[in-house]
């Protein structure tokens, strides 16, 4: 939530994301940057 990201834990060791149906090549590309940050 910090990074401007937030997602949904389902399961014990599962991360449940839902993007947008329309995503561009950049906005993924910045929530991957900051997923992998959170996940270091």
């Amino acid at each position: 939530m910090d990074l401007g990201l937030l997602a949904k834990e389902t399961h014990q060791q599962v991360i449940r994301f839902a993007p947008p149906l329309v995503i561009t090549r950049e906005e993924t590309d910045w929530a991957l940057e900051r997923i992998a940050r959170v996940l270091a």
